[in-house]
Parts: C-alpha cells; structure tokens; sequence
C-alpha cells in the first residue's frame, strides 16, 4: 500500500512579500528534522517521492515530487526546516528511493509551484502543495481526458478519510481570489484570499489521471488550479547547476511503470492547425505520437503537413506548446507563460527532427517574457536521420524580434516555450522528438574551417574535408562543409586554407597545392556555387 500524507491544519501566514526572492531560490539542501541537511535533489526529494506515494505511475511521481519540493522550499522559508513524518512530510521509510523515484525527481529537478497575487499586494507567491491519499477512483469509469470532472464517486473506496481535504480547483473552475483552497490550511477570503494555500492534490487521484495519459503538469493544475505556474528555482548564486531537461518526449512508460499509462503528449498535444498563425494553405495537418520513428524511448510525434497546392504560396505552422489545463475564464491559454514551465535563460533550448522531405526551414519561439522572440531559422536536414536543431539563450546571434515588441535577444529571467515553427512549401512528414532546455550549453564560436570543433583549425579538419568531399546537399559542418551550402568541395577546402592555425603540418605531403586541387575539382564540375549562409547545424548524435 502506498505511504499516506496528511498535514495537520497550518495556519499560512502572508509572509512572501519580504521573501520575493529567497522563496525561489535554488536550495541545494533541506534541513530535515533527525537527519540534518540532506541533498535536495539526489536524496530529500526522490526518498519524500518513495515514502508518500511510491508505487504510482510516472506521471504521478513526476507530479508528486514537484508537490514534495514546493512544499519542502515552503517551509524552509518559512522556518528553515521540515518535519519528518505526516505532519509535514515523510522522508525516511523503510528502504531508500529506487530508480524510478530518482527519475521523478531528475525530470523535475528544480520545479516549484507558485501563483501570482492578483488581488492584494502583487506578489509572485510559492504555495503549500498541500496532498493526502485521497480516495481511489474507479479505474473503470469512463474518462474525458478534455473535461475529466470530479474523478471521485460516492462509493470510491477512501480507507483514510481524507478525500475531504483534496480540491478540485481546475473542474470547479476556482483561480484567483475564488480559490479558497483546502482544509488542510487556513481559508482566507475571497477578497483577501490566503495565497499559499490553493487546495490539495489526491495521491491515489493522481495515479489515476497518470494512468488515463494526463501529464504531470496537467495533475497540478488539476488540483491546484489553472492558474498555478511553474518555474524551476533560480541557480544564480546558490552553487546549484541542473542538468539537461527533456521538457517533453512523447514516451509512454511502460518500461518504467507498471504498464497501464498510454502516454501523453506533454505540452505538444494540440494540433498544428491550432494557431491563427498556422497559414490557411496546410488546414489539413495534423500532430500524432507515432511509434514509427523514436529518437529516444519508443515514441515521437509525428507532424503530416499537407499542404494545399492550388492555394500555392509559402506555409508557415506554429506548433504552439501549453497544458491542457491551463485555460480559465473562457479563455485559451496556450503558448503562454502560464500553460508552460518558465525556466531561466540560460544555456540552450531546442529538439530533434527527422525527414527526407526537402525545403523545409524551422525555428523556436520564445516568450520572453512580456515579448516574443525567434530562433534564427535553421534549414532542416533532409537525409531521413535524427538532427539536432539548438538555439542558445544568452548568444543574441541566434535570435530574431518576432511578435509583442521582441528586441532580437532573451533578456528575460525566466522564459517559456512559445511554439516550433516550420516554413515550407509542399507536403512534408517531419518527426518530432526530445524537446530539451540544457542550462549547461555553452556557445562556442565556430572558426570557420574547425571541422571537428576543437577550437584548431589543422591537419585533423582537413582529413575530415577529404572524407566528406563530393557530399551534397545534406553535409553539414563535421563533414568538412566550412560555407553551409549542404555541399563539400573546393570553395571549403579555401575556407579551411585561410584559417590555418599551424603553417607547416605534418601528414600534409600528399594534400595537392590549392591551385592543383582547386583547377581539378572545377574540371570533374565538383565546385557548386556559393549560396547563401546558412545558420550553424548541431552535428547529430549517431
């Protein structure tokens, strides 16, 4: 049987507005009553996750250990400590955290809950994830997952009477000074609501939302209310560095759960035709996981553009990104900060793509906040492989001003996903996958000629320039293409002449005289003509 929560009644003090900053910054430890300061990431949350609610399906566990971290960052600013047991929350049981628990906190690593005071004094406000057990709803009952209702009947099963406690905020539509939150904690006014407190989530509610393909952050939504934003914690400062975050992967997870969930498309659920930016000429594509093609794990999504030729002109798709329950009073939300995880910008966003239909241009736009921005387009690859396409937040280089008044750079703290847009033609089949921000990316100039990306421009470039020479059209940099025309000739192998970092190399005896090999390769029709500069490629991962 799963590990029950249950917080004592708390009276939830409006303290934020002299902890605007602490509240979300980066705690690199909790201090956990008996046991000191503990690791957040690695150790107090995946162990919280397997004590309460260990045996759910990942979704849920994802949910839960956001719950898990906001409420421990809650009450470390509150008192510098948390209790260990079901008055606060449970961090030791018997047995430690298993690896499934390790990836719910790694998935989530740094997200925390909050919502915005739109009333009283304006705050940005981190809440008190308040859970218990809940009841255990009907794995039988039909479920919408576009309008899921209250998922508990009167005859669920609730062995430890704390259903009485869980709120329904998203069904019952309660954001803002509406929500008056759980129980669990002291119930403010509508007029002067108790911002920390916006209710209580069901840990057998969430298995089950998990289990009919809800994703994690539609759970917190659906407890806590559409309203509800998530954020990772600021890193500046507090010596914590995340890792490489996959926002969305299209997966199910029946290698890691107990096999029931379908899967879920995360914030990619909609399709392409969504957006009134989606040019009228391809009204007919559409957006479906497809466990055809999988960059990693077993799913991507497949995008089928059909695009309509009598119509004719250039098509533009805006793939927008947003939960599904981020909508209220009446409303859409999507490709909002609200629908998306904010995260600090820093490091680079991006995701991989596969087609062998040619002409397609793509990019990722970004809400920065109170503007809009967009990667400088990159050409997609056509060779029917998995590329890479990143864009990084703090090289102005990679961005363009788009909509809401973008000044062409990310000066935003904490940004969102906006959507990926792809530019072309004709009809096109381009799989989707590992949409990613990696805050550890780091741009590096690339020397002009530096094929294989050591920072040298020598004798290993010019061996990898005779190995890719007469590729064309899909060669990408690590082939020895200096000018990104997709070709590897001679005008390439003069790009990496003028730039050599060392005069005289060894191993180069047999490398013809420039003129030599440059009259030869105009002779066999091997030059192409320069075309235009093309944004820089990440090499793909073979």
């Amino acid at each position: 049987m799963r590990a029950m929560a249950f917080f004592l009644p708390l009276l939830l003090a409006l303290f934020f507005a002299s902890h605007a900053c602490a509240q979300f910054d980066a705690l690199p430890t909790i201090n956990v009553t008996g046991s000191g300061n503990v690791d957040t990431e690695s150790d107090y949350v995946p162990n919280v996750v397997k004590c309460e609610n260990g045996l759910a399906s990942f979704e849920a566990l994802k949910a839960q250990a956001v719950a898990a971290r906001t409420f421990a960052y809650y009450k470390m600013n509150l008192q510098g400590f948390i209790n260990d047991g079901t008055n606060d929350q449970v961090y030791s049981c018997a047995g430690s955290a298993g690896s499934i628990h390790q990836q719910a906190a790694q998935a989530t690593e740094g997200e925390i809950l909050w919502v915005r005071d739109n009333i009283g004094s304006q705050n940005d406000v981190l809440i008190a994830s308040f859970y218990v057990a809940g009841a255990i709803p009907d794995a039988n009952q039909p479920f919408d997952i576009n309008a899921p209702g209250v998922i508990v009947g009167p005859g669920d099963p609730d062995s430890t009477n704390t259903e009485r406690f869980v709120t329904y905020t998203y069904t019952n539509g309660l954001t803002g000074g509406l929500n008056q939150g759980s129980t669990l904690g002291f119930v403010g006014m509508t007029t002067n609501p108790n911002w920390p407190n916006r209710g209580a989530s069901s840990q057998n509610g969430a298995d089950f939302l998990s289990d009919n393909s809800v994703s994690y952050l539609d759970i917190l939504k659906y407890y806590y209310g559409a309203d509800i934003q998530l954020r990772t914690a600021t890193t500046a400062g507090t010596g914590v560095n995340y890792g490489l975050k996959t926002l969305v992967n299209f997966d199910d997870y029946s290698g890691i759960t107990d096999g029931t969930i379908a899967g879920n498309e995360g914030t990619f659920y909609r399709e392409p035709t969504f957006s009134g930016s989606t040019s009228a000429n391809v009204a007919g594509s559409t957006a479906e996981r497809s466990s055809v093609e999988a960059r990693s794990g077993g799913y991507s999504q497949l995008l089928d553009i059909t695009y309509d030729e009598v119509a004719g002109g250039d098509f533009l798709v805006r793939h927008v990104s947003g939960t599904r329950y981020s909508d209220f009073g009446g409303s859409s939300n999507a490709a909002s900060r609200i629908a998306n995880l904010q995260f600090e910008s820093i490091g680079s966003v991006g995701f991989w793509l596969k087609t062998d239909d040619p002409g397609l241009q793509v990019s990722i736009a970004i809400d920065d906040p109170t503007t809009g921005d967009r990667g400088l387009l990159k050409q997609v690859i056509a060779d029917n492989q998995w590329r890479k396409y990143e864009w990084f937040l703090d090289e102005s280089s990679d961005w363009e001003a788009w909509i809401g008044a973008g000044n062409g750079q990310i000066d935003g703290e904490n940004v969102t996903i906006d959507s990926i847009q792809l530019l072309g033609s004709s009809d096109a089949q381009v799989y989707l996958d590992d949409i990613f921000w990696d805050p550890q990316a780091v741009f590096v100039p690339l020397v002009p000629g530096d094929f294989n990306g050591d920072g040298m421009v020598d004798g290993a470039d010019l061996f990898d320039w005779q190995t890719g020479l007469g590729t064309t059209g899909s060669a990408e940099i690590s082939d020895g293409d200096a000018d990104e025309d997709g070709d590897v000739d001679g005008s390439d192998f003069l790009v990496w002449q003028r730039n050599l970092s060392t005069p005289a190399l060894s191993g180069l005896e047999s490398v013809p005289e420039p003129n030599t090999l440059f009259i030869a390769l105009v002779g066999l029709g091997a030059l192409a003509a320069k075309r235009q500069w093309a944004p820089r490629l990440s090499p793909s991962a073979h």
